[in-house]
């Protein structure tokens, strides 16, 4: 039994080491290794294969975390919002353009229902008027990735009180 237990810690230890590296060289800086460490636990815990384009969804979302917002930003060190978030995830990601605001991405979607909501769909929020003004990526356990004005790139819960009062849609290409 200490035998085989020996084994199953070495061959963890070795999967790690090889996530950790492809995540080094194909997507996280260095300096990022708290991200680094999420997107391994995470990819660990849900038996992700580094093939698998959850993989690529969540190294890219992890890697973009904490960068500051910036109205009509997409991306770098100039920021995003949440548009531009969307589109730089879904291109880098999914190979797939988007196109306008939030509002203009959904109506290029198949709209869905909270219940509806399948890893990597669009999530979008009335929060301006009545309006659709805000949209996010689903991740999946009713958490999605955004371009908040307050924090910048971020993940927060759909059942958050704030994001559940003014959730609409989801949506699908």
């Amino acid at each position: 039994m200490l035998k085989k237990t020996g084994y199953i810690l070495i061959l963890l230890v070795f999967g790690l080491s090889s996530v950790a590296l492809a995540l080094d060289d194909k997507i996280l800086p260095p300096e990022n290794e708290d991200a680094k460490n999420k997107v391994i636990e995470f990819i660990n815990n849900h038996q992700i294969e580094s093939d698998s384009c959850y993989y690529d969804l969540y190294s890219t979302v992890y890697k973009w975390i904490g960068t500051k917002y910036r109205y009509s930003g997409t991306g770098g060190k100039n920021g995003f919002d949440c548009s531009g978030f969307a589109k730089m995830v879904y291109k880098t990601v999914f190979n797939q353009e988007l196109n306008g605001s939030s509002a203009e991405i959904f109506r290029n979607t198949k709209a869905l229902d909270a219940n509806q909501l399948e890893i990597g769909d669009l999530v979008f929020f009335k929060i301006r008027g009545g309006k659709i003004s805000h949209v996010g990526i689903y991740l999946g356990n009713n958490k999605f990735a955004h371009a908040a004005v307050k924090g910048g790139v971020r993940i927060d819960s759909l059942d958050f009180p704030y994001y559940k009062r003014t959730f609409y849609k989801g949506g699908r290409l």
